[in-house]
């Protein structure tokens, strides 16, 4: 007898099937029913921050406002409608901003000055008072040692070894 090659790639398919999914043979319409809804409740579901779309976040972030749209400010036309005006007027602003930045830096380093003055008043004040400084004297460095005693160290020091 000869078999169907239909019948082959059915029966292939079906064993695919078999080792892959739980098959309830032999169970009534009823049983698979149920089955299927206990086991479709237990997928779980994603989390709440994978979701495109959820009722349960209140926040929001503001709308990107279009890049297109300029937000500068507009020169105003003026009676004459001359842009010229209008530039000027903005150098004189720049200007002035400017003069107003270099009084408070002049301000700020005659403060600077005034304080690091008083610093130095305090310290001289203060300096009768503090104590003076050890001088560890060492006679390598004493221009008073003569060059022959210098060598009379060195001798004895060769005679050590």
């Amino acid at each position: 007898m000869a078999t169907d090659p239909v019948d082959d790639i059915n029966m292939q398919k079906l064993a695919e099937l078999e080792a892959q999914y739980t098959i309830f043979v032999g169970s009534s319409h009823e049983d698979v029913s149920y089955a299927k809804t206990f086991w479709n409740s237990l997928a779980l579901q994603p989390p709440i921050e994978s979701r495109l779309v959820s009722a349960d976040i209140s926040q929001r972030l503001k709308v990107a406002k279009d890049p297109s749209i300029k937000t500068a400010p507009r020169p105003s036309v003026h009676h004459n409608g001359s842009i010229f005006e209008t530039v000027s007027e903005q150098r004189v602003e720049d200007r002035q901003k400017y003069k107003d930045m270099a009084k408070r830096r002049d301000e700020i380093m005659v403060l600077l000055k005034k304080q690091r003055e008083e610093r130095i008043k305090r310290e001289m004040l203060s300096r009768p008072f503090k104590p003076k400084p050890k001088c560890h004297q060492s006679n390598r460095h004493d221009p008073d040692t003569s060059s022959q005693d210098l060598q009379e160290d060195i001798q004895h020091v060769r005679s050590l070894q």
